[in-house]
């Protein structure tokens, strides 16, 4: 590591320490204290008499109180609002013009004016013509006011449904996939638990995976207790070993053994290892044999023997993946020699061909021959959500369901633009033809679109194709300034819920207490769907309702919970949480272990009851870029590709952010101190690629390719390899008057092509670019629209 940025991570360091305890400042006895919870922790806000936060205590839950999420929670809660319902100009005018979305003032308009709005666009179409854009729920951690199930609610009530997603950005190449393989989706799978880790895996290898940064949040509530853990884990004499390109926080924590692989090359590098054991004689035939179906079809592939007759040795990997043919035969020997884990990402899926990565270590974790044994196999979820804690077993709160959807339409997450740009196109996914709907209404609630999905540019051409845009959103995030209409809801502290934590422990449950009153015109995202479901019929605001008030509704999914066996609901929300301890055998839990145990009692969910190295299900698809058995397939884009890198000689990765939930929080002041460079998302580049390219830390680059062109902060690093760059997702879209994102939006670069027929996933990840040192103006930071009076 450099010395300026070790330097630039020590001073970050203290600013989060700082803000951790003294980061509002005043030691005045506060008059309320208020119980509230959130995917960065769970925590008591002190208010003085006028209602403003004076300080943040953590609760119990909260294991690493320095983390900074709280404060950012906080401090972006009044920044870039929505203050009232707007409606962009021309649009309220009666004009079709989507050329100026994102570039003329917005009016203000009452909210019946509003209402009446969006319910005429609705009434207009056909309920297979909207497209309900809202598919995940990171935006706020409650049960009740989770923008997934609200207007999946009512839309199906009010109209019969309408188009949705189908799978996420996640994980959307090894969902489609793994439940065939080993009947589960495993990505979200409960994880071999830290006591088990610790007492018997020998070599732990991350191979892609930052254990630390994403189990430092939650999709409902982060508890942080995976810190303690991997402290233990340091000083343990467990071997870590990182196969990545960057030499990650926590693999230099862990001490670990760094192998460095050109990005989207993995595949080719188990496939090199998987060949020396299996000509050597060393993996473990037993296991294949009696835990998995297909082996013998996928041998001849490993020997050249099949369609592309290359063999694939240690030495054809090396020669892909950049790691040495000696290193590739030492680490399978190593793997075999003593209790493995192989500790899987999902940012590796999200590449071209991303469906075989994940396949293609299941089938490695096979041959070593320790999938179910304590400490061993493989697992692709030890990264996520606090996961490898014990879970307590206790039933949780449900949410509220959404319906019957009588509209049989969905886009796959990655084909937004692909359904936009050429509505009624008959693509594969899943084995079967589907049609893309023709979306005219987009309806979003709590999603940036302009945020999450790749090639920006595209978007925007894509949006351009729709008939209204509706932004449902507390924030003028990139999505609400490309809007038509928009709808100002309230934060998480704005409204009462409940959630409960973490998602894998599951051993709390929180009180999610209204910290402030609502400001200027904002509305629960609930009410306004109550509100126009009342504006259909009575009845349908009866069926959204069931008749009850919010706080009915929270008591319910509290007491159809097992929680009330424990504290009563008024007990449970005057303390603010409720907590179950795990017993001693949730403790012992191995992912697989039952099916190890007894492969015939406890048979796996697949074609065969066993993991399939070889799908007849799969072949059946007869698809020309997903097969039978895992594979290696060429990028597009990649370092391996002499004439294209000739042109843009730099693989970019967009890794999660440190400190933000994706997009989440980028307009905390608090939070972009720590982490900008220059007010930008920063961009870390290898010292020596740094040196050629004649940049410094705290300079600014232009990044580009023929997608589009971003600015970036500069940080300089040995813990990124040669040729390769790292520019972290989730930075709010902000172009200047040429069309350069000034904000450093890695999708203005990333590419838009599906990870294969099979899953139509994203792309993400496979993506070339070129940089070059910039001399600009300051950049001011997110801007608002003009919004003026009706």
């Amino acid at each position: 590591m450099s010395t300026s940025r070790r330097k630039f991570l020590q001073s970050s360091a203290v600013v989060v320490s700082m803000a951790a305890t003294a980061s509002f400042g005043a030691e005045t006895k506060p008059a309320k204290s208020v119980a509230h919870a959130s995917g960065y922790g769970a925590f008591y806000a002190d208010l003085d008499d006028s209602g403003k936060v004076i300080a943040v205590r953590p609760q119990e839950s909260n294991k690493d109180p320095k983390f900074p999420g709280i404060e950012g929670l906080i401090d972006r809660n009044m920044k870039n609002r929505v203050k009232y319902p707007c409606v962009r100009k021309s649009f309220l005018e009666g004009k079709n013009t989507p050329e100026l979305r994102g570039k003329e003032e917005f009016v203000r308009v009452s909210w019946d004016k509003a209402y009446e709005l969006v319910l005429e666009k609705l009434k207009a179409v056909k309920p297979e013509e909207i497209f309900n854009a809202s598919y995940d729920g990171w935006s706020h951690p409650g049960i009740l006011h989770n923008t997934v199930p609200l207007p999946g609610r009512f839309f199906n009530i009010a109209f019969g449904g309408a188009a949705i997603t189908s799978g996420d950005y996640s994980v959307g190449a090894a969902s489609r996939v793994n439940g065939s393989i080993t009947g589960d989706l495993e990505v979200f799978a409960l994880q071999t638990t830290h006591e088990v880790i610790l007492e018997n895996t020998k070599t732990y290898v991350l191979w892609g995976a930052d254990i630390l940064k994403c189990n430092q949040i939650d999709y409902r509530i982060a508890n942080h207790a995976n810190v303690a853990w991997y402290e233990k884990y340091a000083k343990s004499g467990i071997k870590f070993i990182a196969i990545d390109p960057q030499y990650t926080q926590i693999a230099q924590k862990f001490g670990a053994q760094w192998i460095k692989i050109r990005p989207n090359t993995d595949v080719a590098l188990m496939l090199g290892m998987m060949h020396y054991l299996y000509t050597s004689g060393k993996y473990d035939k037993e296991f294949i044999e009696k835990y998995t179906y297909g082996f013998d079809k996928f041998v001849p592939y490993l020997l050249g023997k099949s369609e592309d007759k290359i063999e694939k040795t240690p030495a054809w990997a090396a020669g892909i993946t950049g790691v040495s043919e000696e290193d590739i035969k030492n680490l399978a020997d190593l793997f075999v020699s003593d209790r493995t884990l192989l500790a899987g990402s999902w940012s590796l899926q999200r590449a071209q061909h991303g469906e075989q990565m994940q396949w293609a270590m299941i089938v490695l974790a096979c041959m070593i021959g320790q999938v179910g044994l304590p400490g061993g196999g493989f697992g692709f979820a030890l990264h996520y959500n606090g996961n490898s804690q014990a879970r307590s077993g206790v039933k949780m709160p449900g949410g509220i369901s959404q319906g019957k959807n009588k509209v049989d339409l969905i886009i796959p997450a990655s084909r937004v633009n692909e359904a936009l740009l050429n509505p009624g196109k008959e693509i594969n996914f899943r084995g079967e033809k589907i049609k893309l709907p023709h979306v005219k209404v987009l309806y979003a609630v709590g999603t940036n679109i302009l945020g999450h999905h790749p090639d920006t540019n595209e978007v925007l051409k894509a949006l351009a194709k729709v008939e209204t845009i509706i932004s449902q959103e507390p924030f003028w995030t990139p999505m609400s300034k490309w809007a038509d209409i928009v709808l100002p809801t309230t934060t998480q502290l704005e409204r009462d819920d409940i959630a409960y934590g973490g998602s894998y422990s599951q051993d709390y449950v929180y009180a999610l207490k209204k910290v402030f009153e609502p400001p200027f015109e904002a509305r629960n995202d609930y009410d306004i769907f109550a509100d126009m479901a009342k504006m259909v019929s009575e009845k349908a605001w009866r069926q959204f309702t069931g008749g009850k008030d919010k706080m009915e509704q929270i008591r319910g999914l509290y007491e159809r919970s097992d929680c009330p066996n424990y504290m009563s609901f008024d007990e449970f929300w005057e303390k603010g949480f409720v907590h179950f301890e795990p017993g001693e055998e949730a403790r012992k839990f191995v992912r697989l272990g039952a099916f190890r145990a007894d492969p015939v009692k406890n048979k796996l969910s697949t074609e065969t009851g066993k993991i399939q190295i070889y799908s007849d299900k799969f072949a059946s698809y007869n698809l020309p870029d997903f097969k039978a058995h895992p594979m290696w397939f060429e990028p597009s884009e990649w370092l391996g590709n002499k004439e294209l890198v000739a042109k843009f000689p730099f693989h970019i990765l967009s890794p999660h952010p440190a400190y933000r939930i994706h997009s989440n929080l980028d307009n905390s002041d608090f939070i972009r101190k720590i982490c900008k460079v220059g007010n930008r998302e920063p961009v870390t580049i290898n010292d020596e690629d740094a040196s050629a390219l004649g940049v410094k830390d705290g300079d600014t680059v232009e990044i580009y390719n023929d997608r589009g062109r971003v600015l970036a902060g500069v940080i300089v690093s040995k813990s990124i390899m040669k040729g390769v760059v790292a520019l972290c997702e989730g930075a709010w879209y902000d172009p200047d008057e040429e069309g350069r994102d000034q904000a450093g939006h890695i999708n203005v670069l990333t590419t838009s092509i599906p990870t294969s027929q099979m899953a139509q996933a994203t792309s993400a990840n496979t993506c070339l670019v070129a940089i070059k040192k910039v001399d600009v103006t300051p950049y001011k930071g997110i801007s608002e629209p003009k919004v003026i009076e009706g």
